[in-house]
């Protein structure tokens, strides 16, 4: 798998590449450390590391033809620029670097920094099926957890509590916790699409969910929008089929060939139709993986085209200041035929 994924960057490489972004790391090693650094070019792929993680870079790299460990003890700059050595360009990727480790390696290199954008990014947005598996596991075990939802806020009167024992149930059902907190916003605060749940009182009508969890490193990515109540304001209750409508409409779009703009515009179509678009004020989505947001873009002036293997979320909203909102979202995967819905909890509003 790993020298698979290694070919295929090899093929997209201009100049000799250092890659600092863990995520990317991960994805060409496995590896799930906090330091780590990789050369790779032609020739050679090197993993350069402190002595933390001299015994796991080791294990790692004995899946990987051809590659050498670099273990550290001081000098880190002096290390990066023996392995840059000879190379008129190496790459970095500019998004991940920071200005100071930049200048600092220039200081010890003849080599010529130059800036990249994606190289491994754009590899990682087509997932492989180990990948899609694993986030089918995670998308699962948010599945898990909302259906524990009701029964949970009967016992919880405070939002940012609510958001910890969906942690627990989804660690219940074999997901780890994600690097972003729950967004459980319950009333006027479900009118802020991205509602810090802290101490705020868990009313006991109109809740808003967005949250995940990771398998394998690997994120899940759902909402829903609930009344917890038997029967749900009439103006909350349009506002639910618009933007359900307007869900559905998205992934029914969802296939290779369409760009990004292509499902959102679907998606705002619907709402423009109840006099709501104006209050959707978001993008309909993003891609998932070992990031929770990443290529491709599901957003107005995306140009982002879907290809099979992409993995994005489709998510429209309608936002009333001081009223409430509604926000209902799934992970999608695109297919050589269409696309597959990875979540699987029930949408409906007093579900």
């Amino acid at each position: 798998m790993y020298n698979q994924r290694i070919a295929r960057l090899r093929q997209n490489l201009e100049d000799p590449l250092l890659i600092t972004f863990l995520p990317n790391i991960r994805y060409l090693t496995g590896f799930t450390g906090s330091n780590g650094f990789i050369f790779v070019s032609d020739e050679r792929f090197v993993f350069i590391t402190d002595g933390r993680y001299s015994e796991l870079g080791g294990r790692l790299l004995d899946q990987i033809e051809g590659a050498e460990l670099e273990v550290y003890r001081t000098g880190l700059e002096d290390v990066l620029a023996a392995q840059l050595a000879g190379h008129d360009r190496v790459g970095l990727e500019s998004q991940h670097v920071r200005w100071s480790f930049v200048h600092g390696l220039k200081a010890k290199t003849q080599s010529n920094l130059v800036p990249t954008k994606g190289t491994v990014e754009s590899l990682r947005e087509i997932k492989d099926a180990v990948e899609i598996e694993s986030l089918a596991k995670a998308a699962a075990a948010g599945d898990a957890a909302f259906d524990r939802v009701r029964g949970l806020a009967a016992d919880i009167d405070i939002e940012g509590d609510l958001g910890w024992a969906l942690i627990g149930a989804m660690r219940d059902a074999g997901g780890r916790q994600a690097g972003w907190p729950p967004i459980v916003a319950s009333g006027a605060n479900a009118a802020l699409p991205h509602h810090l749940s802290l101490g705020d009182p868990l009313g006991d009508e109109l809740l808003l969910l967005d949250y995940g969890c990771t398998v394998d490193g690997y994120h899940s990515d759902m909402s829903r929008t609930i009344w917890l109540n038997a029967e749900a304001d009439p103006e909350i209750k349009r506002m639910h089929q618009a933007v359900l409508e307007s869900q559905e409409a998205g992934i029914a779009a969802v296939k290779p060939g369409v760009t990004g703009h292509d499902v959102d515009e679907t998606c705002r179509a619907v709402l423009r139709k109840y006099d709501y678009e104006d209050l959707f004020v978001h993008s309909t989505g993003h891609g998932v993986g070992l990031e929770i947001h990443e290529g491709p873009r599901v957003a107005p002036k995306s140009e982002d085209v879907l290809a099979a293997g992409h993995v994005v979320t489709v998510e429209p909203g309608v936002y009333v200041p001081g009223f409430g909102g509604i926000r209902i979202e799934d992970m999608v995967v695109v297919t050589e035929t269409g696309h597959e819905v990875l979540t699987k909890s029930e949408k409906g509003l007093e579900a």
